[in-house]
């Protein structure tokens, strides 16, 4: 549904249903922001258990109502509210028996839009202007056939480049003043945030994705390849569009190694600057590779458990049609029971519709004689058993995934400084 912002029908209607208003909305609307922004944004997690997030509601409820009892219901209730709100997003991994519960997409823009209400009297023009620039720059140059054109624009760029490196040579190297350095990395920081929460959005795509699949063996009584084809008919669909291509591309470039360790590098460079020896503690920026690690795998796993229902789907359809054949035979047999003291009488009772066998003369061939494999069995000796060694089948060897994957994070947050 596309929505027209100039008529009042289409604006009543977003502010009527969508959730990430309905969370502002709320009565205790304070109290929602502050604890997730407290308990997800400002600790950089990404996903909570449910004891650990019912413990830190129940200290952050405890501050809140040192004074004046604001809040009085219990903390699990908040967060079964906030669920159902779809404030929370409340999910069971790898059969685990504890719940998990991550923000929606809806509370990931309510808390983008009301930090964004605090923007102070410092405002980046000149950043922004600047990226409004290069991005131009970048369109213009990757959009256009214009052989000639592409060919001033790089020429352009290497004589920019090679009057720097003069500059440089000869000791008349420049440095942003601390404004533009904070404005810059203002601008780093807000983008990380926003490109974070984007990946929100992608992965519940996914999931209701999953979720037509489920209910499609729930309501349709069409065979396996007609459910199927539209299941991957659909997956496909949402790969091909541009944010699906978007993310494959961003994957791509987030696991090349070089990649990883340029953005490694510098992290690690800006926050040496004595003008942003502040902000580390509170920025996005230094588990950027981490976090965008973490959302990217949550995507591959809504498309692995996505896969894993559809062979669920085929593994129960089969076990329904094997069951019905089962009951058609016990039907047959009770019959069988039933008539055995007084069989029918004509010699011919029932008749068995089915295509003819047909077996015509000249469907066979001509004889052909058999090969016969000839042993060599006259040079035959004992073997000594005790120069066989099965050493080999105790080193074999077996890699846990599960165990792997938790090491390569474990590596790449050392790596990264936490």
């Amino acid at each position: 549904m596309t929505i027209n912002f100039a008529r009042i029908e289409d604006v009543e209607y977003v502010l009527g249903h969508h959730k990430a208003v309905k969370l502002l909305r709320k009565n205790h609307a304070p109290l929602i922001i502050a604890f997730l922004w407290s308990a997800f944004k400002e600790a950089h997690r990404q996903a909570y258990g449910s004891r650990e997030l019912t413990t830190l509601l129940s200290d952050f409820l405890f501050s809140a109502n040192e004074e004046e009892t604001l809040y009085p219901r219990d903390p699990r209730a908040y967060l079964e509210e906030w669920t159902q709100e779809g404030f929370l997003r409340q999910f069971y991994e790898n059969n685990e028996e504890e719940a998990t519960f991550e923000l929606t997409p809806a509370a990931e823009r309510a808390l983008l839009w009301i930090t964004d209400l605090d923007k102070g009297e410092f405002v980046g023009a000149e950043s922004r202007l600047l990226q409004v620039f290069q991005l131009l720059r970048e369109l213009a140059l990757g959009s256009t056939q214009d052989k000639e054109a592409r060919l001033e624009q790089l020429l352009r760029q290497r004589e920019e480049l090679d009057q720097e490196i003069l500059a440089i040579d000869n000791d008349e190297l420049s440095r942003l003043d601390p404004t533009r350095i904070r404005e810059r990395y203002g601008l780093i920081e807000e983008t990380a945030s926003k490109l974070l929460s984007d990946f929100r959005q992608i992965e519940e795509n996914f999931r209701q994705l999953n979720a037509r699949a489920r209910e499609e063996q729930i309501t349709r009584q069409s065979s396996r390849g007609e459910v199927l084809d539209e299941i991957f008919s659909a997956q496909d669909a949402i790969m091909e569009t541009d944010q699906g291509k978007t993310f494959n591309a961003f994957w791509a470039f987030l696991m090349d190694q070089y990649r990883q360790d340029e953005l490694d590098k510098l992290v690690q460079q800006i926050f040496k600057q004595p003008e942003l020896s502040g902000f580390r503690n509170r920025s996005v920026v230094p588990r950027l590779k981490m976090s965008l690690v973490e959302a990217g795998d949550r995507v591959n796993k809504t498309t692995d458990r996505l896969v894993e229902q559809l062979r669920r789907f085929l593994v129960s359809r089969a076990f329904l049609e094997n069951r019905r054949a089962s009951q058609v035979i016990e039907e047959i047999e009770q019959l069988a029971l039933k008539v055995k003291s007084d069989p029918p009488k004509q010699r011919f009772f029932i008749d068995l519709e089915g295509k003819p066998a047909v077996h015509l003369l000249m469907d066979r061939g001509l004889f052909e004689a058999p090969d016969v494999l000839k042993l060599d069995s006259e040079n035959l000796a004992a073997g000594d058993a005790g120069a066989v060694t099965a050493d080999g089948l105790y080193e074999q060897l077996y890699i846990d995934p599960a165990e792997l994957r938790g090491r390569i994070k474990g590596i790449r947050s050392k790596r990264s400084g936490g």
